[in-house]
């Protein structure tokens, strides 16, 4: 019979000193919490936490020996691995804890083990956990970059020291050997975690540990630190001249501030969370006290601040990594460079991979922003990266020295260096670190961390402006329209400058494009460019949303549009210019967000101006629209079929006779043509190359049935998306119905699906089904404090200017699903057709455009139908989107 464990008296076996540890971390936490709330800085909650965390594991490491063998004092040591190894330990830390042990495996160190994990376990914390000998840690090290990264924060707790210090001078003598391999491990490793959490320092939902310029670029200096020098402590590698003093400044408050806001988040979600998304950005705003102005939120301010802070980790960083890999590279260009290096005048040389200041004129150049320039300039030109003690001087300089001159000549050099593609994006991102691109440009200044608080944006204004030049210079490698257009582009330092410009009326309280259109002339003025130079910038500033309205909003396939656009743009060199600007804007939102779909709406639209700019007309396009229709005619097998084929093709969108073959044209007219007056015929197909999925729809039409708010609701319920669709009055009473959609719920085609959604289709046009449609009532979970605060205004804009045969109506608004369907609904109860839709959805906001006429096929131009249309639709949406809560009974 076995004796029951005297230690284990509750029933669920967990010791009764692991429940006072548990009991006294959540107490003491309790009291943590109440000094970080009345002010405490985040390191010294940090080191309270930490110093919580140690004693505790203490009291369970010696009730561990006492209990099972108080000999294996003299062969194990409790050693602490990374953030609590350098006692950074925020409230819901993981505990990483390695015991090390001399000698053979023995049965009581593997009992220790096993009962130490999991009396820490059950005292409430995650654990990361190893058991092994010196030797075994060093060799897994070198195998591991992650590890090693946590073995340089070692930190002995409890046991045996000097088995602890032959174990860190083992491992500083492996990490000696293996300086070279060690350093490129760790940056890997860095460099993928940073791809998971986040490449820019100015992303708008940053990871405050794991996105770059985080903590863990913090960390990542201390380890590349221990690597070359033995410490991983910024002021011991301060004084050992591996950081400048204000460098080690700025990482010091920088990770304060970081430590103070990670606490914070910690502490409000009762668990770990590093995760900095838009509820928490508003709620921390409130926290800290962040009030905003006229012209920025609160949450807008402390986003700027938090970015200011990341940002100077984020340079700090890069230079320490840059100098920690350049010893190595330096060593294996040595024996070449002699070979190759070559003087280009007083002030510069030139090697295999990179370009440099001659000693005797460094003190001079890195004091001066037009020689600066022009090394960039030729670093750009001749694809050389620029030495990197030669930039650490000039960045020295240039961050200390607040008296940088902004010359003429400067001017010149910079819109110089503006006419390269190749490493100029680079270039640019330094100059505006160094704070230079202030003097050059001095808006750049207020758009610096700027937040844009919507769904939409991916990055600050600032960041979003070096994306987009960054996106812009890679045209040049594009096998594409874009890249074609981009590559013929003369004046390409009048298009980048524009690009960087095109943002920076921004937070202000009049229309960014208006304020940007002043900035673009002060630039002009300033840079002492042409008079038509000038107006280039400007118009591009100023218009730089125009083409994507039109593209992504407007039926391109319009030819008065069309006219009036290239009428406004006037010629094709500018019209060329807006167009790889645009692409490049809409790419530098985010990942993604230039999907083939929009990019040949796009070029669409690029090429049908061109043709009309160009002088060439529209001949070029009419015969290619008549060989298209001609195939199809060709497929009749009598000529009345022929003649009939003719005529009824011209009536279909201009898009959808391109992007289907002639064969198939005439097969689905030839079905509409046999549909009696109640049948109807349905067919659901994937656009090829595409994403998007069509369902087209033939019916004889005697009155207005409604279909198309039938159908769209049909649609949205089933969770599709609605990207465009096209109503086309054929003759003959015949209604030709053309609907593109998105199926993200499905990444493959599922033909049950299709097939179930065809019948849906045909029961509703037959007028078999009238059930309304349900939708997911799901609206209430995704609510929250940011979407509300980064909600567009609804609108409701009618526009009857840019076409003649129909009625333009604008709605803007949040998405939920089932609007769409109401919206229609409501057009269709309001007398109206709609010949055309376009449907663009960006995260939570909407703009649903709609091309109406009256039932008798007109332009709608009474003013006060017109007004009635868009009060009705404005309370309709109002009401769909924001019900009135209603009140208990």
């Amino acid at each position: 019979m076995e004796r029951a464990n005297p230690t284990m008296t509750n029933g669920i076996g967990i010791r009764p000193n692991v429940l006072e540890s548990r009991e006294r971390w959540k107490s003491s936490l309790v009291e943590i919490r109440k000094l970080h709330d009345e002010g405490a800085s985040g390191k010294e909650t940090c080191h309270l936490i930490s110093d919580l965390l140690d004693s505790i594991l203490i009291k369970i490491y010696e009730k561990a020996l006492s209990e099972i063998s108080p000999g294996l004092v003299s062969r194990i040591s409790l050693v602490l691995l990374g953030g609590c190894g350098r006692r950074d330990v925020a409230p819901f830390s993981d505990v990483d804890l390695m015991v090390l042990y001399q000698g053979s495996l023995t049965d009581d160190i593997v009992e220790f083990s096993r009962r130490i994990s999991q009396d820490i376990t059950d005292s409430g914390f995650q654990l990361g956990y190893s058991l092994r000998t010196p030797r075994d840690a060093c060799s897994m090290s070198l195998k591991d970059a992650y590890i090693f990264s946590s073995l340089t924060e070692a930190r002995l707790l409890a046991g045996n020291e000097e088995l602890f210090r032959y174990f860190t001078g083992r491992f500083k003598r492996i990490t000696n050997r293996k300086t070279f391999n060690i350093i490129k491990a760790i940056i890997a490793a860095r460099e993928k975690e940073r791809v998971e959490f986040g490449e820019t320092v100015y992303l708008l939902r940053p990871n405050v540990k794991k996105s770059r310029g985080g903590l863990r670029d913090i960390h990542l200096i201390r380890w590349l630190g221990y690597v070359q020098f033995g410490e991983t402590d910024i002021d011991r590698l301060l004084a050992k001249g591996a950081l400048s003093t204000a460098d080690s400044t700025q990482l010091k408050n920088s990770s304060e501030f970081l430590l103070r806001v990670r606490n914070e988040m910690h502490f409000h979600a009762n668990r770990a969370n590093d995760g900095l998304g838009r509820n928490e950005q508003v709620r921390l705003a409130e926290r800290f006290g962040f009030s905003g102005d006229d012209a920025l939120l609160s949450v807008e301010e402390f986003m700027r601040q938090y970015f200011r802070y990341t940002s100077r980790i984020h340079y700090v960083c890069e230079h320490f990594v840059a100098k920690s890999t350049s010893r190595k590279k330096a060593q294996a260009v040595t024996m070449l460079e002699p070979l190759v290096t070559r003087q280009i005048d007083d002030h510069f040389r030139m090697g295999a991979t990179q370009i440099g200041v001659t000693k005797p004129h460094l003190e001079s150049v890195k004091k001066n922003l037009e020689q600066v320039l022009r090394l960039m300039q030729l670093a750009c030109l001749h694809d050389k990266t620029i030495e990197h003690d030669t930039w650490i001087a000039i960045r020295h300089e240039m961050l200390k020295n607040p008296d940088i001159k902004f010359t003429r000549e400067s001017a010149r050099r910079f819109m110089a260096l503006l006419s390269n593609t190749h490493g100029l994006a680079s270039q640019l991102r330094r100059l505006h670190e160094m704070k230079v691109l202030w003097k050059i440009i001095p808006e750049f200044e207020h758009a610096r961390g700027l937040l844009q608080f919507n769904e939409y944006h991916k990055f600050t204004v600032d960041e979003h402006s070096m994306q987009a030049l960054e996106n812009l210079t890679k045209f040049a490698d594009a096998q594409n329209t874009v890249g074609a257009t981009y590559r013929n582009i003369r004046d390409k330092n009048i298009l980048h400058l524009a690009i960087l410009l095109h943002d920076l009326g921004k937070g202000f309280h009049e229309d960014h494009s208006e304020v940007g259109r002043r900035i673009a002339a002060s630039t002009g003025e300033r840079f002492d460019l042409t008079e038509d130079e000038t107006e280039t910038i400007k118009f591009l500033v100023h218009n730089h949303l125009v083409m994507s309205h039109l593209a992504l909003h407007r039926d391109i396939n319009d030819d008065e549009m069309v006219a009036e656009f290239a009428s406004n743009v006037g010629s094709v060199q500018m019209l060329s210019m807006l167009y790889v600007l645009t692409c490049a804007d809409i790419s530098a939102v985010g990942p993604g967000v230039l999907n083939p779909w929009k990019q040949g709406l796009l070029t669409g639209l690029y090429k049908r101006a061109k043709s009309i700019l160009s002088g060439e007309n529209d001949n070029l396009e009419k015969e290619r629209f008549d060989g298209v229709y001609n195939l199809v005619a060709e497929q009749a097998d009598t000529d009345d079929e022929k003649i009939w084929l003719r005529n009824k093709v011209e009536t279909l969108p201009c898009s959808y006779c391109e992007s289907h073959s002639p064969e198939t044209i005439a097969t689905r007219l030839n079905e509409i043509r046999r549909v009696n007056p109640r049948e109807a015929i349905c067919e659901i197909s994937r656009l090829e190359k595409s994403k998007l999925y069509e369902i087209c729809i033939g019916k004889v039409s005697s009155r207005r049935t409604g279909i198309f708010y039938k159908i769209t609701g049909m649609l949205s319920s089933l969770g599709l998306q609605i990207r465009a669709a096209d109503i086309k009055p054929m003759g003959d009473s015949l209604v030709f119905y053309w609907i593109q959609f998105e199926d993200k719920q499905f990444s493959k085609p599922n033909p049950a699906r299709y097939a179930d959604i065809k019948r849906r289709a045909l029961d509703l046009v037959l007028e078999v089904d009238e059930d309304p449609p349900k939708f997911p009532a799901k609206w209430e979970k995704e609510e929250s404090p940011a979407l509300k605060l980064s909600r567009p205004e609804i609108r409701v804009k009618i526009d009857n200017e840019t076409v003649s045969s129909a009625t333009i109506i604008d709605v803007f608004a949040y998405d939920k699903s089932g609007l769409l369907y109401k919206l229609t609904k409501k057009l269709h109860r309001l007398g109206l057709d709609v010949t055309y839709a376009r449907i663009s959805t960006y995260a939570h906001q909407v703009i649903d455009v709609f091309y109406v006429t009256d039932e008798q096929g007109n332009k709608i131009r009474n003013r006060n139908q017109l007004q009635l249309i868009k009060n009705e639709l404005l309370q309709a949406t109002r009401t769909f989107l924001e019900p009135p809560e209603s009140s208990d009974t």
